[in-house]
Formats: structure tokens, C-alpha cells, sequence
């Protein structure tokens, strides 16, 4: 038995170096087990960084890609010549030498999917494409909330899967498999018993996957929703899908407050699932930019180019900007640089560095004040 004072390391752990922490695995789908979420959440040894080692062929779930990416961790897989990130595609040598890479490093892609070529070190994937290939929409939102005992979370994500598909998410959990059935009231009380931690979740249900992360203070509740769902019809069904989402986000701008919205395009597995593979890259499709972001950002519909479409939706004193960039035939990449060019990339680098809601607390007490000054109390946080 450990003496008194001695350290035990978890079972998962393979090996601890000086820069990391290695945790390997031979499945085929890696999942946000339960051992696994433990140790993704204890706090880092030592400052080491956790990398999962698979071989090549194993596919990681959203849930999993979600709390790695919380927790600054890293998804190797073997190659002949060493190893390579899962998802930034980075090349190194030996697991260690992934220490100094940029966890929030991505693949670089211009408009027509071309790999950027100053990404340095950073190559595309390489491998055999997804063999079960699905459309999917990737909807990520970030929305406020008043720390009333009447808000609910995941109205939001509710009222975007409707959108997407008529579906409905069915379970709910912190590790896979999902262990909660579907119910708003008690993903908030959940959340609100975790508060001042950060709540983290997973959301399956018939064709939709999802990461739902809530941030509870004494002063509002930041919830960010991160939606993959399938595309009923196809590629076919893309233009009609995308028509029903920027519906639910305008309906979301009239009775919450998201401060941005963005919806996707993809090709993926038909399990939501990631390889280390060469994806094609991803459609922008539609850009909310909600009433909290317009008014900090101090913007107005006509800071965008002439030829930039810019529907005005939410409250009449707290306008949101809705903003369609491409269609299922025409990638959104150069409206969607021309948007962010008229808001200021730098300003908007730093309104959406996380936690988010850190840096509208203040806003946030002033908006809910005001809406329920113009609106009354009658209103709603969510759909």
C-alpha cells in the first residue's frame, strides 16, 4: 500500500516525460471515456500537456475533441516516421516534441482549399479519405443569459437541431456513453451545482452530436453550443437547411443574446466522428454577429462593403447583424474575410478570447437590465 504522501499514478496514464502527459490506445473510436474525462480535467503535472497516442485508423469523437481542445491536450497517431496531430496534421518526431506546438494550431485553407503555406511545419493530413461521408452543418453559438432561477439552458441547441433536421437531442452526459436522458431543467441545476467550475458536456441524439459549455456566475450565464448535424437530403439539402438555421438565429437574436453565431458547411463521417484524414474544407455559410457584439464593437450595418448582404434581426434596441456569405454552390470564404475585415480582426480576436463571458460581465448586466427595462419580464432567455 502507498505510503502517506506518495503519489499514485492514474491507470490511464502510459508514461509521464518532461513535457508530457502520454495516454495510449489501440480502439478504433476513442471516446470521452470516463477515466479519461477524469484525466483530462485534473489540473496539469507539472504544466506536462496530455496527448492521446492512437494508430492511424482510430477516429476520436466530438465529445473527446471538445475536452481535449478545453484542456489544451493533443491527439497523436503513429506514422512510419514518427508521429502527426490528428487534427492540425502537425509532423514531429517524437511525442515530446509536440510540447511546443500550438494546441490551437489548425491547418491553414484559402478559399478555393488549398493547404496555407505558412503554415511552416504544419502539412495536411495524410491518409485514405472519410469512407462513410456525410453533409453535415456545423453551428457554433455563443449565448448570454440572466443568473435568474428561470433561465434553462440548451434552448439554443434545441431550436438549431429542429432547424437543421426536425430533430431532438436525446442524452446527455460528461463521459461516454451518455448517462443523462434529455432534460433542460436538469442540465441547468447541474450546471448551477458545478458554478464557479466550467460545465462541459456532451449531446447525442438521431443525426446530431454536440458540446455544450456553460459558465455560471453571480452575474449572468455564458452558454457556447458547438452543433454537428446531418443534412437531411444531402449536399442537395444544404441551401434549405441553411434558410431554416438563419430563421433560429434570428429568432434566437430577438429573445436571447448571443453575442456570434457561425454556421458550416462539411463533409464528415456518418458518425460525427474525426480521422486523421484529409477533410475537404469547410463552407461558411452564414455569420451572426449578436446585439452585445454590434454595440461593444460600436458597428453599424453600413461599416460593411456594398456588396455584403446584411440582414438586421433581433430587437429593435438591440439590433444583431445576420450575415449570409455563400450557398452550397459558392464557398463563403471571401465574404466571410470581407465581414471580419469590417469588424476589425484584431478587436474581434480579443472579444472572442475565452472565457467570453469575462470580458462581457459588464455588458451583460447592462443588456439584461435594459432588456428587461424595454421588454418588461415577461421575456425569455431562450427559445
Amino acid at each position: 500500500m502507498a505510503g502517506v504522501g506518495t503519489s499514485i499514478r492514474h491507470p490511464l496514464i502510459d508514461g509521464i516525460t518532461a513535457r508530457v502527459v502520454r495516454v495510449e490506445t489501440r480502439a478504433s473510436v476513442i471516446r470521452l471515456s470516463g477515466p479519461l474525462a477524469d484525466v483530462l480535467a485534473r489540473p496539469p503535472i507539472g504544466g506536462r500537456r496530455v496527448v492521446i497516442v492512437s494508430p492511424e485508423g482510430s477516429r476520436i469523437t466530438i465529445g473527446l475533441r471538445a475536452a481535449l481542445t478545453a484542456a489544451g491536450g493533443a491527439w497523436l497517431v503513429r506514422t512510419a516516421a514518427g508521429y502527426r496531430d490528428g487534427v492540425t496534421g502537425i509532423l514531429r518526431d517524437h511525442v515530446d516534441d509536440f510540447d511546443a506546438a500550438d494546441p490551437s494550431a489548425v491547418i491553414g485553407w484559402d478559399e478555393a482549399g488549398e493547404a496555407d503555406e505558412a503554415a511552416g511545419d504544419r502539412v495536411a493530413p495524410s491518409g485514405s479519405d472519410p469512407v462513410d461521408r456525410a453533409t453535415q452543418l456545423s453551428v457554433d453559438v455563443t449565448v448570454l443569459h440572466r443568473a435568474s432561477h428561470e433561465t434553462l439552458l440548451g434552448g439554443a441547441l434545441e431550436a438549431l437541431c429542429e432547424a437543421v433536421g426536425g430533430y431532438r437531442p436525446r442524452a446527455w452526459g460528461r463521459s461516454e456513453p451518455l448517462d443523462h436522458a434529455w432534460d433542460r431543467w436538469v442540465l441547468t441545476q447541474d450546471a448551477r451545482h458545478r458554478a464557479p467550475d466550467t460545465s462541459r458536456v456532451i449531446v447525442e441524439g438521431r443525426h446530431l452530436s454536440a458540446a455544450v459549455t456553460a459558465r455560471v456566475t453571480d452575474r449572468g450565464i455564458e452558454e457556447t453550443v458547438a452543433l454537428t448535424a446531418d443534412v437531411p437530403g444531402g449536399s442537395a439539402g444544404v441551401d434549405a437547411a441553411v434558410d431554416r438555421v438563419r430563421v433560429a438565429l434570428g429568432d434566437l437574436a430577438r429573445e436571447a443574446l448571443p453575442t456570434f453565431a457561425l454556421v458550416l458547411a462539411r463533409e464528415g463521417e456518418t458518425d460525427r466522428t474525426f480521422r486523421a484524414v484529409s477533410y475537404p474544407p469547410p463552407n461558411p455559410l452564414v455569420l451572426l454577429i449578436g446585439a452585445p457584439s454590434v454595440r461593444r464593437l460600436d458597428l453599424a450595418a453600413a461599416a460593411f462593403g456594398e456588396a455584403q448582404r446584411v440582414d438586421v434581426v433581433g430587437r429593435p434596441a438591440g439590433p444583431a447583424f445576420l450575415l449570409p456569405l455563400g450557398d452550397a454552390a459558392h464557398p463563403g470564404w471571401d465574404a466571410l474575410h470581407d465581414a471580419l475585415d469590417s469588424v476589425g480582426s484584431e478587436r474581434l480576436t480579443t472579444l472572442l478570447s475565452p472565457p467570453l463571458l469575462q470580458a462581457w460581465e459588464d455588458d451583460l448586466h447592462a443588456d439584461l437590465e435594459e432588456l428587461d427595462r424595454k421588454l418588461g419580464e415577461g421575456v425569455q432567455d431562450a427559445p
